[in-house]
């Protein structure tokens, strides 16, 4: 994230500068230059996927806006939009999911696979539960905000059934 913030990232507009081979256009949706601000909230593919991460967590509010076009000033008011353990778990699912945004690009650029948002999608809900497990706090708390009867028992997880009774 570091990188991110000081614009340090090999994107195309950097790769430019420095006089080195770049795509022409990014790699995930084709249809603008590549920065990493673009690559991160501004590029319909990251907003597909950042949509989709969120949306399951019931805070597709805060999916970045196609008006939006710097990732610092957008996590920044994000994370001001919540607070305590859900700010937590908003603040880690940005930081993994730009990670992964920035690993498939990676895949797109030198393996040569084709975007796939399903794919990054699945990734990303996979690591959190990963993290989670690991004690991430706050995407703990997000998961059980989007699941509030899972419990965890003898290494299975269990999903209980709320029954509401209508008189």
């Amino acid at each position: 994230m570091w990188t991110v913030a000081h614009k340090k990232c090999w994107t195309a507009d950097r790769l430019a500068r420095k006089g080195l081979r770049h795509p022409a256009a990014c790699p995930l949706c084709d249809q603008a230059d590549e920065t990493i601000d673009h690559l991160l909230i501004s590029c319909v593919f990251s907003r597909q996927v950042w949509f989709a991460v969120l949306h399951d967590l019931g805070l597709q509010s805060l999916a970045p806006q196609a008006g939006e076009r710097i990732f610092e000033d957008w996590w920044a008011s994000t994370s001001n939009r919540v607070s305590g353990q859900v700010q937590k778990g908003v603040n880690s699912i940005i930081i993994l999911g730009s990670w992964s945004l920035w690993n498939h690009r990676n895949r797109c650029v030198f393996d040569g696979i084709s975007p796939n948002s399903s794919s990054v999608i699945r990734i990303i809900k996979e690591e959190m539960q990963q993290w989670s497990f690991a004690g991430a706090r706050g995407v703990s708390h997000l998961l059980a905000l989007a699941a509030p009867a899972t419990l965890e028992a003898s290494g299975l997880v269990f999903r209980v059934m709320t029954i509401f009774f209508f008189l």
